[in-house]
């Protein structure tokens, strides 16, 4: 919290000068300094062209986990990372307020490209990433959805076409879910693939998560593969 109210009292303008290569854990929002969340800038970020981005949202509001997990993938795929701080499970109306705080702040300050706008989440906000497309009314170019699957006012028609990647461990409670979510994307035609990991409820791990980002970068519409 110091260091969101240290950054707050800085001068504040677009194409700001924050440090490459490093995750900074607490970035206050321009127009509301309630609001913050965790950025990643790759090593080659230059304010000369449009950058992809990947908006990430942690169940407990830590923005600096996804952050940290995606750093391999935001320098392999010269990706922005941000994870909100605010945006944790809890009543839609407050998410819905998170996710437009670090919509408009980014792009009030950083050069992004919109047709290569992804969104990852773990859990509850799993349900957050796969609902991006709605909350915004933006097509994002791909989701990232551990360990949970859909919001409860979505149906799987709704993300049909949003290449969808989806985690789980084999202990998680929530991968009946997924799988079944993996079926009904697989019946509708849109990519999806699902990959389970040893473990229970929880982020998967970074080899995983860089597994994610390379298919979605790669651009798979083929017939969805067999999950593990």
């Amino acid at each position: 919290m110091l260091a969101c109210l240290l950054l707050a009292a800085l001068p504040l303008a677009a194409d700001e000068a924050f440090p490459l290569g490093q995750a900074v854990e607490c970035l206050p929002s321009l127009r509301d300094p309630a609001q913050s969340y965790a950025i990643y800038l790759p090593s080659g970020y230059v304010t000369g062209r449009r950058w992809p981005i990947l908006y990430a949202f942690d169940p407990r509001g830590r923005g600096i986990n996804p952050v940290l997990l995606f750093r391999e993938a935001a320098e392999k795929h010269g990706w922005i990372v941000v994870g909100s701080n605010n945006a944790r499970n809890g009543p839609w109306k407050d998410i819905y307020e998170a996710v437009w705080a670090v919509w408009e702040d980014t792009h009030a300050r950083l050069r992004i490209d919109d047709a290569r706008v992804f969104a990852a989440g773990f859990s509850g906000g799993a349900r957050v990433a796969t609902g991006l497309a709605r909350i915004l009314s933006i097509r994002p170019a791909g989701v990232i959805a551990c360990g949970a699957g859909l919001a409860e006012w979505l149906e799987p028609a709704d993300i049909a076409g949003i290449p969808w990647f989806g985690t789980a461990g084999k202990e998680d409670f929530n991968l009946k879910e997924m799988r079944g979510l993996e079926r009904d994307l697989k019946r509708l035609g849109s990519p999806c693939q699902l990959r389970v990991f040893a473990g229970g409820h929880s982020w998967p791990p970074a080899s995983l998560a860089l597994e994610a980002a390379d298919w979605l970068e790669a651009g798979k519409t083929a017939a969805p593969q067999p999950s593990d």
